[in-house]
């Protein structure tokens, strides 16, 4: 397995993906952050405790164009970092990330192939499983599917 760290025109066209989707009805795209220790009260399939809202709240990050340099910044961290490690080096901080606009629209395929690619360049760490950048990258998944021809027609349960 080889590594290497994406460029940020990849990273413009998720987020750009992510920014003009959430014209479609569903709002900005919305991920969790991951737990801190004593949030055992919120975690999925578990029964909400005392502070499961607050946590939920405190752990909860969306997708704005006010954000989309923070969001690009933190891929770009988790990207650098899995390249590190693969290659046992350290490179440094990865350079301040600026969001661009990415000129063309879109398509969910190459959403879904642009999210696969950028998360073989990331996993290659321990942190990976629980990262913030696994989140998103679950997040903008489940918007790209939704938006492929058929899925809003196709019945919620199968009978």
């Amino acid at each position: 397995m080889s590594a290497f760290v994406v460029g940020d025109g990849h990273l413009h066209y998720l987020l750009t993906a992510a920014l003009d989707w959430d014209r479609s009805g569903h709002g900005p795209l919305r991920w969790e952050a991951p737990g801190e220790d004593g949030a055992a009260d919120f975690r999925r399939g578990a029964a909400w405790g005392p502070t499961a809202i607050e946590t939920a709240l405190r752990r909860g990050r969306e997708l704005t164009r006010a954000t989309a340099d923070a969001v690009g910044a933190m891929l770009k961290a988790q990207n650098l970092r899995s390249v590190n490690h693969r290659y046992a080096r350290d490179a440094g901080e990865a350079d301040p990330y600026v969001y661009r606009r990415f000129p063309r629209p879109a398509e969910p395929v190459a959403v879904l192939k642009a999210l696969d690619c950028f998360e073989y360049q990331s996993s290659e760490d321990a942190t990976w499983e629980a990262s913030e950048a696994l989140a998103f990258c679950d997040a903008l998944r489940h918007r790209a599917i939704g938006r492929l021809p058929g899925y809003e027609a196709a019945a919620w349960e199968v009978r």
